[in-house]
């Protein structure tokens, strides 16, 4: 209110001021000059006392900043809130829980012991071993056996696995000697059977069979048995026909013709009887060949397996081959061998049967 006094009295001083100018300035003769001053001095009433009005403003701004600044301070408060990220630790106790899995693993122990506890009565082999895996025809091996069982035996198989001996009911365990024999392929098989309590179970072991004497055309396909000589090689003949072919075999002191019919894979074979005269027979058609000479003569005179040779493998479809041919018998079957220019065939054995390209 002091500030308000003052202001009115500055105002109030210059309107005195004012009209003591105004009042030196005018003559004393202008009466209505003087009397219209009053009306001057009303510029005092402009309301000048509102200016300091904004004054208070001023003052009344500072005040909030005041206030503001305390508001500030609890927003920090909330960074504390992190101490409560100590509870995911608490979280890490189930990880214990896993510790309790390990201690599963002894029920399967458990389980195990019913297992050994198998009945007694069941038959065990514990070994059975052959002296050598391979071996020759007609030598001798050594097999050994240890089984839990009342009684055993020995069967032997061929490579088809069907019984060919069996050797007497001999101990629980021990061993036995054995001639591997020497008709029977390249391979045989020694079984083992254990029994107890009419249950049997067995364990087997191949031998492989070494041929004392090689084929003259190496291994090959269809080939099981050793040879029981070494082969023999003389004079002979080839020739290639449609639906089959002919050889013709001088070794071993031979004098064969053998003609092989394509029709269910069967032979025929002749003593040869010619006698090297010229024989005649039909011209053959273009692009084929006339049998020649032995071949000739066995068309003439002798049958296929089914029907004539003409009708059974037809024309010649190569000229006659003169090179020697190499014959080789196998052990135990009556099965031979003969080569050709185009492979080595396997005969079932005697003069009709069978035959195989094995090379």
């Amino acid at each position: 209110m002091s500030s308000k006094a003052n202001g009115w009295n500055l105002w109030l001083f210059i309107a005195v001021l004012l009209v003591a100018l105004m009042a030196a300035s005018c003559t004393p003769q202008d009466s209505q000059t003087l009397a219209d001053l009053p009306t001057v001095a009303v510029l005092p009433s402009l309301t000048p006392s509102n200016t300091p009005t904004p004054t208070n403003v001023a003052t009344n701004t500072s005040t909030p900043t005041s206030t503001h600044t305390p508001t500030i301070t609890p927003t920090f408060t909330p960074s504390r809130t992190p101490t409560p990220t100590v509870t995911v630790t608490s979280s890490i106790t189930p990880t214990f829980t896993l510790t309790h899995t390990p201690t599963q693993t002894p029920t399967s122990t458990a389980t195990e012991t019913p297992l050994a506890s198998a009945t007694p009565n069941v038959p065990q082999i514990v070994s059975f071993t052959a002296s050598a895996s391979n071996a020759a025809p007609n030598t001798v091996i050594t097999l050994q056996w240890v089984t839990i069982s009342d009684s055993t035996r020995i069967d032997l198989l061929n490579a088809q696995s069907a019984v060919i001996q069996t050797f007497a009911t001999i101990t629980p365990s021990g061993q036995i000697s054995v001639t591997v024999p020497g008709n029977m392929g390249r391979q045989v098989i020694y079984r083992l059977v254990a029994i107890r309590s009419g249950q049997e179970v067995t364990q087997s072991v191949p031998i492989v069979i070494n041929c004392a004497i090689p084929w003259f055309f190496g291994d090959a396909v269809g080939v099981t048995g050793c040879p029981s000589s070494v082969g023999s090689i003389a004079g002979g003949a080839f020739q290639n026909f449609e639906r089959g072919l002919m050889i013709y075999v001088t070794a071993n002191g031979m004098n064969k013709i053998y003609g092989l019919q394509n029709s269910d894979s069967r032979y025929s074979a002749y003593q040869n009887a010619w006698n090297g005269s010229a024989l005649t027979y039909e011209s053959a058609p273009g692009g084929f060949f006339q049998p020649q000479d032995v071949f000739r003569w066995a068309f003439i005179n002798t049958l296929a397996p089914v029907g004539t040779w003409q009708n059974s493998i037809g024309w010649g479809t190569s000229d006659i081959n003169r090179d020697a041919r190499t014959y080789q018998l196998e052990e135990g079957t009556g099965a031979f061998y003969i080569d050709s220019p185009i492979g080595v065939y396997r005969f079932s054995g005697g003069d009709n049967g069978s035959w195989l390209k094995v090379k």
